[in-house]
């Protein structure tokens, strides 16, 4: 059997379709085809960072998309509604090409260890996820050398590298970064921010140093609305980017990767190497790609609510609206009752979702997304004082 490249296998999760792909678009057609989702229950979430959409839902969306006869399936992640996601997200990035992954972790992973080559030391955030939650793959799987940065914050400086960079330049063996991997905002510190200038001043030195960028942008949309810089700016700083297709844009899985077309041309090689070539991930595609032209004009609404709401909040002596410094879409709430669980449950009642409130604190983490826009501010702070 002759070897297919990555175009051959594109052309082939086209030929699987029964009337081809078309070329993607400036925006995707299936923003204007497919009707507005419609809430089966007008749920109101602060927990997650999408509407967490129930199965109904969910299946509502591919029932849309197969009656369109709009949707294409792939073939092992390729071709098909998959060309077409990410056709749209390398789009949205700013980039030349990007590339669907099963996950946020391998995404995170492939793009540490293709760019770092044979410079295998990586300088990442000390409260990142690919430094905490991933049970050192890159290590393990790849060989790369973690080097850990601004413990207890969200970031760190160009200065903390350039003390790295002294340090090793004093060993007897030579050594090089090849890396540098940016996580923001930062789930560990409450999804506060890195900070765009500090992310601007790193990556100019690291160009004139040689060094390869990746952006672990798993809710860069998010922060997009609230500093007014696009994604697409935030991702021209560095070489690769990653987004998160589950956490804003309410796919069951998934994760996109984008870089130049050099980088991508072969990357489903690797992706499969780990395990990662499922063989149709198009389920997942066609939710992402419903909700990825307009979840910043979602986001903005929804958080132009959420302060009506804190207004209203803050209003009442029971309430005080706490902000995070640098923060983007928690806060934190102080609630003056005798049992905040009671309080909680009556919101529950009333289809207002809420986490439990941290052990030994009377307030509650608030978590903003685009389930607040089935509701006016006024409707919920009428729900949360009554749940008094």
């Amino acid at each position: 059997m002759p070897h297919l490249g990555r175009r051959d296998i594109l052309k082939l999760g086209g030929m699987l379709a029964a009337t081809g792909l078309p070329a993607a678009q400036a925006a995707s057609p299936h923003a204007s085809t497919l009707k507005a989702l419609e809430p089966v229950q007008h749920t109101v979430n602060f927990i997650y960072d999408g509407l967490h959409l129930t199965p109904l839902e969910y299946t509502h969306i591919l029932q849309q998309y197969t009656e369109s006869g709009d949707l294409q399936p792939d073939n092992y992640s390729n071709g098909g509604i998959i060309q077409e996601l990410e056709q749209t997200f390398a789009r949205l990035l700013g980039k030349e090409s990007a590339v669907f992954m099963p996950t946020g972790t391998l995404a995170n992973h492939i793009a540490m260890r293709e760019l770092a080559g044979p410079q295998r030391r990586v300088i990442v955030q000390a409260e990142s996820h690919i430094y905490n939650d991933c049970g050192d793959c890159a290590q393990t799987l790849s060989g790369l050398n973690l080097i850990p940065l601004g413990p207890h914050q969200a970031g760190f400086t160009l200065e903390d590298i350039q003390d790295v960079l002294h340090t090793m330049s004093s060993g007897r063996v030579e050594t090089q970064i090849g890396v540098i991997s940016i996580e923001t905002p930062v789930r560990r510190q409450h999804d506060t921010m890195f900070g765009f200038d500090e992310i601007r001043r790193i990556a100019h030195a690291a160009r004139q140093m040689g060094i390869r960028l990746h952006l672990d942008g798993a809710r860069l949309f998010v922060e997009a609305v609230h500093t007014g810089i696009s994604p697409a700016q935030y991702a021209a700083l560095f070489d690769t980017v990653y987004v998160s297709l589950y956490k804003c844009f309410n796919a069951a899985s998934g994760a996109i990767l984008a870089g130049t077309q050099a980088f991508t041309e072969n990357l489903y090689h690797v992706r499969r190497m780990f395990g990662g070539g499922m063989p149709q991930v198009w389920p997942c595609a066609a939710v992402a790609l419903h909700f990825a032209n307009g979840f910043l004009d979602d986001y903005r609404a929804a958080w132009q609510r959420a302060e009506a709401l804190f207004q209203r909040l803050d209003a009442h002596p029971a309430f005080q609206v706490e902000y995070l410094p640098n923060g983007t879409h928690i806060v934190n709430l102080h609630v003056d009752t005798a049992d905040l669980n009671a309080f909680r449950d009556k919101l529950y009642q009333r289809q207002i979702h809420l986490l439990p409130a941290p052990r030994g604190q009377q307030m509650l983490t608030l978590k903003i997304n685009p389930s607040l826009n089935r509701a006016s501010g006024r409707d919920i702070a009428q729900a949360f004082i009554a749940a008094l």
